[in-house]
C-alpha cells in the first residue's frame, strides 16, 4: 500500500516540483537550506487534506476560488520575469513565510495527488508515509532545477502556463460548474465537458505567449 502511494505521488508530483521550485527561486532561497522543512511541512499537510478531501471538494464554489487563485499566481509568474542572471539572489523574506507560501501554493496543485491516494488508503499512516517517501525522491532534485531556474527565466514562464492549466481543469471539477457547463451543452449542442482540456491547454499556451512578449519587451 505504501508503494503503492509513493509511485502515484511520485509520478503525479512531477509537475508540482516546476512549480515549487520557482516559487522558493523566486524569494531568493536555496532549495537545500529548506530541504527538511518542506518535505515535513507537505507530508503534514498533505495527510490533513487525505483526511478533509472528501468535504472539501464537495462544497459548492471551493475549485473555482482555488482556479481563480492559481490564475492569478500564474499571471504573476509570467508578468515578473527578471533578465537572466549568473548571481544568486539574496532571500527576500524569513524562512518561516517562505515555508507558508510554500504550503499555500502547494495546497492549490496538489489536489490532483491528493485525491489520488485518498482513492488508495483511508489508512492516514500509510498516507504520510507514502508521501514522504515520494516528496523526499522529487525534492532531492530541487537543486538541479534551481540551477536550471537561476540561469532560464522563461522556466518561469512555463511554469506559469502550467499553473494556469491545472487552474482551468479545478474550475470546471466544481460540482457549481455542473449546471453552467450542461447550459451550455445544451444552447451550443456539443459536450463542452469534452473540450476543458483543450480550453485549459489554450489558457497555458495564451499566458505563456503573454509571458514571452514580456520577456521580449524586457529585452528591448
Amino acid at each position: 500500500m505504501i508503494l503503492k502511494i509513493y509511485l502515484l505521488n511520485l509520478i503525479s508530483d512531477l509537475d508540482n516540483l516546476l512549480i515549487i521550485t520557482t516559487v522558493v527561486r523566486k524569494y531568493g532561497y536555496e532549495p537545500k537550506q529548506l530541504f527538511f522543512n518542506i518535505v515535513v511541512c507537505l507530508t503534514v499537510s498533505r495527510t490533513i487534506y487525505v483526511a478533509m478531501i472528501q468535504y472539501l471538494t464537495g462544497i459548492p464554489g471551493f475549485r473555482v476560488l482555488a482556479g481563480m487563485i492559481l490564475l492569478y499566481i500564474a499571471f504573476c509568474f509570467v508578468s515578473s520575469i527578471q533578465p537572466d542572471s549568473e548571481a544568486r539572489p539574496v532571500p527576500s523574506i524569513p524562512a518561516a513565510k517562505m515555508l507558508l507560501i510554500v504550503l499555500a501554493a502547494d495546497m492549490l496543485v496538489c489536489m490532483d495527488s491528493v485525491l489520488i491516494t485518498s482513492g488508495i488508503s483511508t489508512n492516514l499512516l500509510s498516507t504520510m508515509a507514502g508521501m514522504a517517501l515520494s516528496l523526499t525522491t522529487v525534492l532531492a532534485f530541487f537543486e538541479f532545477f534551481s540551477e536550471i531556474l537561476d540561469k532560464i527565466s522563461w522556466v518561469q514562464i512555463v511554469a506559469g502556463g502550467l499553473i494556469a492549466h491545472v487552474a482551468v481543469i479545478d474550475i470546471f471539477k466544481d460540482p457549481m460548474m455542473k449546471y453552467p457547463v450542461s447550459l451550455l451543452d445544451k444552447i451550443w449542442g456539443f459536450q463542452l465537458h469534452e473540450w476543458i482540456n483543450f480550453i485549459a491547454l489554450d489558457t497555458a499556451i495564451f499566458l505563456i505567449l503573454i509571458g514571452f512578449m514580456i520577456k521580449a519587451r524586457n529585452r528591448a
